[in-house]
């Protein structure tokens, strides 16, 4: 499957929502925190939230596309320090109404069972604030490809572009996996800080989750 890596555009947006949805939504985290929403009730929110991190400068949203179709296939969403390039999206007023319809992709959907979230929300900001450092941190905050997709060097190159430039700046990068991304984060080079997880069953639901904070460390050593 040939593919190229581009910057995301404002008409991504959908198509990216539309990658978050069907990447997760397997995972019993998704049922806990959506037991009552159909899950095309989601896009709205999640096209909202696409357009609200393409208009933050530090955060850098890239798109794997398939030549043949055009189709974009996977995306990755990076934080970088604020001494990196800024990349910022102009949005068109027809997304930013749909940015204000939904408190600037704040907004949550009808159904959410807000204790799960909450306590979802909770568990990434420990992780972060027990992990995360002023100065040369990259975060990945967002890796992931449609299913038709896996498996062909997708997730992989999305994963370089970032890789790439972390390295030219002796960057640490730190993310949070799931089991799914695991195997490809330590293949490149990522180790783990810490596991956590989340019992669904204090929430009304069934199951649990694991997340592993994991971090790839600087290529070269720093002076002293």
């Amino acid at each position: 499957m040939p593919f190229t890596i581009r910057y995301a555009t404002e008409q991504d947006a959908p198509h990216l929502a539309n990658i978050n949805v069907l990447s997760f939504n397997h995972q019993a985290s998704w049922s806990t925190l959506f037991p009552n929403v159909d899950v095309s009730g989601t896009l709205p929110l999640k096209t909202a939230r696409c357009l609200d991190k393409l208009r933050a400068p530090q955060v850098h949203v890239v798109v794997a596309v398939d030549d043949d179709s055009g189709k974009v296939i996977g995306y990755s969403r990076w934080s970088f320090p604020k001494d990196h390039e800024p990349s910022v999206v102009e949005l068109s007023s027809e997304s930013l109404d749909a940015l204000a319809a939904h408190d600037d992709g704040k907004a949550y959907p009808e159904g959410l069972n807000m204790e799960a979230y909450q306590a979802f929300k909770d568990l990434l900001a420990d992780l972060q604030r027990a992990h995360l450092e002023e100065g040369d941190i990259t975060v990945l905050e967002f890796l992931a490809t449609l299913p038709e997709a896996q498996g062909k060097g997708v997730g992989t190159a999305l994963l370089k572009w970032g890789i790439e430039r972390a390295d030219a700046k002796n960057a640490r990068v730190y993310l949070e996996a799931t089991k799914d991304g695991y195997p490809l984060y330590w293949k490149h080079g990522w180790r783990d800080l810490q596991v956590v997880g989340l019992d669904f069953t204090k929430y009304g639901s069934t199951g649990s989750q694991e997340w592993v904070a994991m971090r790839r460390d600087r290529r070269r050593p720093v002076a002293g």
